[in-house]
């Protein structure tokens, strides 16, 4: 049959498969036969093999009519029966089941992550799995970049293959008109670091999915959704997980700096080429359009990012790896099925019966090998499953292997993980209280009864089939492929909405301890993955766990994401996730039980990299907005809505927050004097420093590249570095003489190149720096005091602020629980077959003796440090980072040490407790005065004031009338704006709840409609 899986089955099917094909060879008589095994060591042979090869890629036409093929046949149709019975068997309906033993360190922006990463990678012995949204190769993973160039991502990467470690990376291949990603750049750079006759040749290979093109793949395109995830897995004992890609634009530090412009010298740059990006300004672009995409560091300030990580050594790095192994042979059967440069993965612990677990094929002719991993064996890794339990108590103690054992799957291991006697029984915390009567894992009902149902027709699939069809099942729908939402419902996978009506409470840390493992850590992977990302049925175990995780709260909730788009009910189309339902549910609880609780949720300004929102390039980004509206505050369905009607302040519960920060470009009145001595821009000087140490960044790799724009390896002037040393030798040559030497960040410092941590702890106050024409420049006392004003005044060109992108996806939840991943709270996350999505649900069985409302309390020390290191960076708690990470143990991987949180000094205490009213007053009074300052002094948007579009215009003045991020006010006295912002402390500001509350923020049309909606949704 044409288009049919023709799967042999496992390994010992494949093998007895070829075995009877030579046997029938050698039995063969007649002359037919005889003339077929002369043939069979033949090209004719290759023929024939090749025609079969092209008969199935030419049936995946006949997918366009069943787009549900990768689950029709009776094979896969008891694949998937055996991985839903897998996730019933599991909290949340995980594909992966919750292990203790965990030690599990956070990691609060890029600059502790990818340092972290670069020492792990550096260690890798065997292999490297990466899987990224973007993978940019020429990242500098250590700053500054001039000094660290031995620290970028291709480097380090080759030198890891050179060393004969195998490094696996899948990407998305995006659709070019709709993002910038440029994968092919990706493939290509890293593919090209070890060319044939070279060590290292081909232990780089990279994956890039979806395909877009109709001949090879047929219905299996996608274009509206992405591959989402960001991890990391070294050699199976180390894993890293969270909102981080290995990309530009993500390096950063807690004082999250907008200004590089370096007048003592364009080496201490650090952000070259687009890693310098404002994405409100210009987005980023391929090589090809690189200079014209390039920001001048001497007009403009970058977008600052925040953003937060796990690493991960302990049994959950088999579950990582896990996931990653099925998305990569997954890719293999759908797009390089028939490609030997690809091979297979198989794994231990799913071998056997086992292997279709992990997505594992045994065509008739296979193309490509079968490569067994991990390399080395598992009962050595860190990483391995099993090898911990929980006891009770709460005194922790790590080292060795608890009760489990770990077998080849087809031996004595079930699917589960575990031999069928431990599964039977149960197994570690669920064993235990199973035996002592208890159920703790397993989630229980939990909805406020008192709410008001809305308006809403029976669940029911097209026809009039009632979703509960299998009476015995925990599923709604035990068949949803997310191929046909319209038949197969939106959130009937992963248990329905039954599963996301539940409640688990967290309850771990001091009640347990763990025997055995490598940490103190309980943890499970939750994914969003459907028939496109992974060929499975529709997994949405993610969504399930953050809905019940939620409704239990009983303190306070503690979110970060990049979007907040959730519905409160089952009808709200075109929104379906239902956390807004469970946050609804938790605040109901609380006022009926009168209790102190709080939900604060941090989002960006602006979400989605929009320029000026007035623009139509806008609507798509203004359409999100609107949904965020729309989820808290506006209309009967919201967040809000749902708390009045039952007679609820939402006020009293809901609290939302952006991040913003300020700096002041040093472009002194000496650097604009150098750029006309010396006829170099400072522009031309920071494209030609990228130029040096990043050329395929600017230019492509080999392979890339155009007649009009050649790849760097084919610049001549490029390779020898002749233009790049012409262009800093011209501007060199004036600097003594217009008294740059001086300037910048040296023993003789006239001005900062960066005044963005002035925000934070202990640094100086923005009227104390020091700047040209002031009290400590020192040749201010040879000038006229007039030419010192001017000075002074010219100052004010160089304040820029810009929002601080929130792009971490965290849930703390009551100083107990934490979520992260790569998951954003919307449907494209969060529904399982819209992107692909993977997060880890950590509670520390480590107490922590803290407080809760002024009350004793015992929180878990991972949650409990990780919020309280959180809030005081946004609150300014927290002394600026040098860049310099090598001694600083919040930047190296879990093995080398614990996170620091600095528990010694007064401030520890004072954000101790979550609910303490002194906290939560400073908390509100500087996002308050933060917000006013930055409105007064910069009209910077969004904002409350602007409720109609013409109080946009008015607001912000004529489109291209001001330069962005800069000073509204020109004619304000210098010395007005210093004070102002010494007034500016940590980054907090009110998110603009009622921002074009008059207005139609995304009117329908040919972008915003029915069709498409569900893109922004």
């Amino acid at each position: 049959m044409v288009g049919r899986t023709h799967d042999v089955g496992g390994a010992e099917d494949q093998k007895h498969d070829a075995a009877e094909a030579s046997a029938n060879k050698k039995e063969s008589s007649g002359f037919m036969g005889k003339l077929k095994n002369k043939l069979k060591d033949t090209h004719l042979y290759d023929v024939k093999v090749g025609a079969v090869h092209l008969k199935h890629r030419v049936g995946k036409f006949q997918n366009l009519v069943n787009s549900n093929h990768r689950h029709d046949e009776e094979h896969e149709q008891k694949t998937d029966a055996k991985r839903t019975a897998i996730a019933e068997g599991h909290r949340f309906q995980s594909f992966a089941p919750e292990r203790d033993g965990n030690r599990i360190k956070w990691y609060i922006d890029g600059r502790d992550y990818f340092h972290a990463v670069s020492v792990a990678l550096e260690r890798a012995k065997e292999t490297i799995y990466i899987e990224d949204w973007w993978l940019s190769p020429e990242l500098f993973l250590r700053r500054p970049p001039h000094l660290q160039q031995e620290w970028r991502l291709d480097t380090t990467l080759k030198r890891a293959a050179e060393r004969g470690v195998k490094i696996y990376v899948v990407v998305y291949k995006e659709v070019e008109a709709a993002v910038s990603c440029n994968s092919m750049h990706t493939k290509h750079a890293l593919e090209a670091l070890c060319p044939e006759g070279t060590p290292g040749y081909k232990n780089i290979i990279v994956m890039r999915h979806p395909d877009h093109n109709v001949f090879e793949n047929a219905s299996d395109m996608t274009f509206y959704w992405a591959h989402h995830e960001k991890f990391i897995v070294i050699d199976y004992d180390l894993a890293f997980i969270g909102g981080l890609d290995l990309c530009f634009g993500r390096w950063d530090n807690r004082q999250h700096p907008l200004a590089d412009a370096h007048p003592s010298g364009v080496e201490n740059e650090l952000f070259p080429g687009q890693d310098f990006n404002n994405n409100r300004i210009m987005d980023f672009k391929s090589v090809e359009d690189w200079k014209s995409n390039e920001l001048s560091k001497a007009e403009y300030g970058r977008m600052p990012w925040h953003d937060v990580a796990m690493g991960v050594i302990g049994p959950c790095v088999y579950d990582i790896a896990e996931h990653f192994i099925l998305r990569w042979n997954f890719c293999k059967r759908d797009k390089y099925k028939r490609d030997d440069r690809y091979d297979w993965l198989t794994m231990t612990g799913r071998t056997g019966d086992n292997e279709d677990l992990i997505g594992v094929q045994r065509p008739k002719h296979p193309v490509g090998d079968y490569i067994h991993h991990p390399l080395n064996d598992l009962e050595n890794k860190t990483g391995r499953p099993n090898q911990s339990r929980l006891v009770p108590g709460g005194s922790a103690t790590a080292g060795a292997d608890g009760e489990d054992e770990f077998h080849d799957a087809h031996e004595t291991l079930d699917e589960h993980g575990y031999t069928s006697e431990q599964h039977r029984f149960g197994h570690g915390a669920e064993k235990f209280l199973h035996e002592h009567g208890h159920d703790l894992h397993r989630p229980h009902p939990r909805g406020d009864k008192s709410l008001p149902q809305l308006p809403q027709e029976a669940r029911q699939l097209d026809g009039g089939q009632d979703l509960m069809q299998n009476p015995g099942s925990l599923q709604e729908n035990a068949h949803m492929t997310g191929n046909n939402a319209k038949k197969e419902g939106t959130i009937t996978a992963s248990g329905g909405m039954a599963a996301k009506r539940e409640g688990y409470p967290s309850n771990l840390a001091g009640a347990f301890s763990v025997e055995g493992g490598q940490g103190t850590v309980h943890a499970q992977l939750v994914r969003s993955s459907a028939d496109w990302s992974s060929g499975i049925l529709t997994e949405q175990s993610i969504q399930n766990a953050y809905c019940q995780i939620i409704r239990e709260a009983h303190h306070y909730v503690y979110i970060e994401n990049q979007f907040f788009i959730t519905a409160t009910g089952e009808r709200q189309s075109p929104i379906h996730n239902q956390i807004g339902a469970a946050i609804v549910d938790a605040c109901a609880r609380a006022e009926k039980e009168g209790r102190k609780f709080r939900v604060i949720i941090m989002l960006p300004t602006i979400p989605g990299f929009a320029g000026d929102l007035r623009d139509d390039a806008a609507l798509g980004t203004r359409a999100i907005m609107d949904y965020q509206f729309r989820s808290i505050n506006r209309g009967e369905h919201s967040i809000y809505g749902r708390l009045k009607a039952v007679n609820v302040d939402p006020t009293k519960y809901i609290f939302v927050f952006n991040l913003r920060s300020y700096d002041r470009i040093n472009k002194t009145p000496g650097l604009k004097e150098q750029e006309e001595k010396s006829g170099v821009k400072y522009q031309d000087l920071q494209r030609a420093q990228a130029e040096e140490i990043m050329p395929t960044g600017v230019h492509g790799a080999q392979g890339e590249g155009s007649k009009d724009h050649p790849a760097a390896p084919d610049r001549a002037d490029i390779q020898s570095g002749d233009r790049q040393a012409n262009l800093k030798q011209a501007w060199n040559e004036r600097k003594r003489d217009v008294g740059l030497a001086g300037e910048g960040k040296d023993d003789h410092v006239q001005s900062e190149d960066s005044i963005a941590k002035d925000a934070l702890l202990d640094e100086p106050k923005v009227s104390e720096e020091n700047y040209a024409g002031r009290e400590k420049d020192h040749g201010a006392a040879g000038r006229l005091e007039k030419e010192n004003a001017e000075m002074r005044e010219q100052e004010k060109e160089n304040f820029i602020q810009e929002e601080l992108y929130i792009h971490g996806k965290i849930l703390i939840v009551d100083d107990r629980i934490v979520i992260c991943g790569s998951s954003n709270i919307n449907d494209r996350s969060q529904l399982g077959f819209h992107d692909s999505e993977l997060s880890i649900v950590m509670e520390d069985t480590l107490a922590l003796p803290s407080k809760m409302d002024g009350q004793p309390f015992t929180a878990g020390h991972h949650a409990a440090t990780l919020r309280r290191m959180l809030w005081r960076e946004h609150l300014g708690l927290l002394p600026a980072q040098t860049l310099d990470a090598e001694n600083d143990i919040n930047a190296q991987p879990p093995s080398d040490g614990d996170n620091d949180w600095f528990q010694n000094d007064e401030y520890n205490q004072f954000v101790e407790d979550p609910m303490s009213d002194q906290l939560w007053e400073m908390w509100t009074e500087r996002a308050t005065t933060n917000t006013q300052i930055f409105r007064h002094l910069f009209h910077a948007d969004p904002d409350d004031h602007v409720k109609t579009f013409e109080e946009y215009d008015h607001f912000l003045g004529a489109k291209g009338s001001r330069k962005a991020g800069h000073l509204f006010d020109p004619y304000q006295p210098v010395d007005i704006v210093r004070k102002e912002l010494d007034r500016v402390k940590g980054h907090l500001v009110w998110m603009p709840l009622d921002f074009l509350c008059e207005a139609e923020m995304a009117e329908k049309g040919l972008q915003v409609n029915t069709i498409t909606e569900s893109v922004y949704t």
